[in-house]
């Protein structure tokens, strides 16, 4: 191994090594750019000082930065064991402690499914020691879980790399708007493309099925407004904003001002239980989540009846 120590005047930065390695998992800087909230220019700024502090090239020129380099190929590798080393270190610091145990789910399941779960870990299987922590994007959620930053994560998870899987049921997604709107639609995707619609979240995989089940309609939807998560949303649909993609478990609790319109195909996803490693912490919530008195309440709450009022 080589004995020479980094530039000290000037360093390769963790962020640079974690933009490049990122660029290559995704294909190019621009998806990467789109990623970090940066712009593409930015991104390209980074690249080029990460080669000039390396002297050499990690992109081949001649192929706009989509072709690694015999060097990039190999230091790429390097790349990736620092970006996730640092990954584990962080999430260390950040969830180190003793018996707390540290769930990630959704802001529809934390706030409607998780009290009764959280109330009987506390009271029935002595954890006293609880986090949540809520994600809007689920790459995210599963990417912390595969940092070790979470010990449980919740919600329709569709990757599988988890040592841990367990099916917990599906839950329904309604579009929703304001009862005054209910006769504007017939449930096709060839009308709803034409009314303005609510984003939820940055990143939400709501947003993404929205965009799906509209392109197989052969129609493309116009996004209005973004809001920052489901409850806002609801809140835009309440006063006539314009319609969102929900779960239907959202709209479980005090009556609110919304109509459900009744899609020509239901949109349903399942829910999972992601877990690293079944440690003691995990199987007791295991057990409490798949009790049958909670199975069915999990149940209820995904396929809630909602009480629609007339304007």
């Amino acid at each position: 191994m080589s004995e020479c120590a980094l530039p000290s005047s000037s360093a390769i930065t963790l962020r640079q090594f974690d933009y490049f390695v990122t660029a290559v998992q995704l294909g190019s800087l621009s998806a990467a750019a789109k990623r970090f909230g940066i712009t593409p220019s930015a991104m390209s700024q980074q690249i080029d000082t990460l080669e000039s502090t390396l002297g050499q090239k990690v992109f081949d020129p001649r192929s706009r930065r989509s072709r690694l380099t015999k060097f990039g190929r190999e230091f790429f590798a390097q790349a990736s064991l620092v970006v996730e080393s640092a990954g584990q270190a962080i999430a260390l610091g950040q969830t180190f402690g003793e018996g707390v145990m540290t769930v990630g789910t959704t802001p529809t399941i934390a706030q409607k499914l998780l009290a009764p779960v959280i109330y009987r870990m506390r009271h029935e299987q002595h954890i006293d020691s609880i986090e949540v922590r809520t994600f809007t994007d689920l790459r995210e959620l599963n990417a912390t879980l595969a940092e070790g930053a979470l010990d449980v994560a919740l919600g329709p998870l569709e990757q599988f790399s988890s040592r841990l899987v367990h099916y917990l049921g599906k839950e329904e997604l309604v579009v929703i708007c304001h009862p005054s709107q209910r006769g504007s639609f017939d449930g096709s995707w060839t009308q709803l493309a034409e009314a303005p619609w609510i984003r939820c979240g940055t990143n939400s995989d709501l947003t993404e099925i929205v965009s799906q089940e509209a392109g197989r309609a052969g129609v493309r939807v116009r996004f209005a407004v973004r809001a920052p998560d489901v409850p806002t949303a609801l809140s835009l649909v309440e006063y006539g904003v314009g319609v969102a993609l929900v779960p239907k478990m959202a709209l479980h609790g005090p009556a609110r001002r919304l109509s459900i319109i009744e899609l020509s195909r239901p949109i349903r996803r399942e829910l999972t239980v992601h877990a690293r490693d079944k440690s003691l912490q995990v199987e007791k919530f295991l057990e409490v989540i798949t009790d049958s008195d909670l199975a069915g309440q999990f149940a209820t709450a995904a396929r809630p009846e909602i009480r629609q009022h007339e304007p």
